[in-house]
């Protein structure tokens, strides 16, 4: 059996799946764009995220040809690849499900719109930043899938830090501007659901 191509053809079904389920976010992104915002972060964290991001999705893109990919004959691990594979799949969708519940306050931007409120509804009931989360996730788990020393640096040195110096800036700005964002900060885990 041909591990590589199996799990290429998980990676490329699932790109074509959620980039179809992703086209009505876009839409609903440029239109939020209009709405009055009390205030919006101005830092390198509102695109160097998105850009390493980006680049990560290229990479995967690339990885699909074998490029950065380190070979591996061993059955076991081909089984983790496989698994792997899968789990991209599945934060693929956690992504885009815990973007449609923000609902009116998505944004790619770190931003506070004058009518925003605090979501802790599904996802956002176990961990307040479902979006990121599914984001590293993804891209660790396409890493090894695929092999692919290129992405797995990416993300461990590049992306995990900037989503974390990200959300902290976007904390910031919510406490600053939400009076119950503290008492949600209590209740919920920042990355991982809090043992109560």
């Amino acid at each position: 059996m041909n591990y590589d191509i199996l799990i290429n053809l998980i990676i490329i079904i699932n790109i074509v799946l959620t980039f179809s389920a992703n086209i009505p976010l876009a839409s609903f992104s440029f239109k939020k764009k209009l709405q009055p915002v009390l205030t919006k972060a101005n830092s390198y964290l509102q695109n160097a995220p998105k850009f390493i991001s980006a680049v990560i999705f290229l990479m995967i893109i690339a990885g699909l040809f074998g490029i950065g990919k380190i070979e591996i004959n061993n059955q076991s691990l081909n089984i983790i690849r496989i698994l792997s594979a899968l789990l991209y799949s599945l934060f693929s969708w956690v992504q885009i499900y815990s973007a449609k519940q923000l609902g009116e306050f998505y944004s790619p931007d770190i931003v506070v719109y004058k009518n925003h409120q605090v979501v802790d509804k599904g996802l956002y009931r176990i961990v307040r930043h479902p979006f990121y989360t599914s984001q590293i996730m993804q891209d660790l788990f396409a890493g090894i899938a695929l092999s692919n020393w290129i992405i797995l640096l990416l993300t461990i040195l590049f992306e995990i830090p900037l989503y974390i110096a990200r959300t902290n800036l976007e904390e910031k700005l919510l406490i600053k501007n939400l009076l119950d964002y503290e008492n949600y900060q209590k209740r919920v885990g920042k990355w991982l659901p809090k043992l109560r």
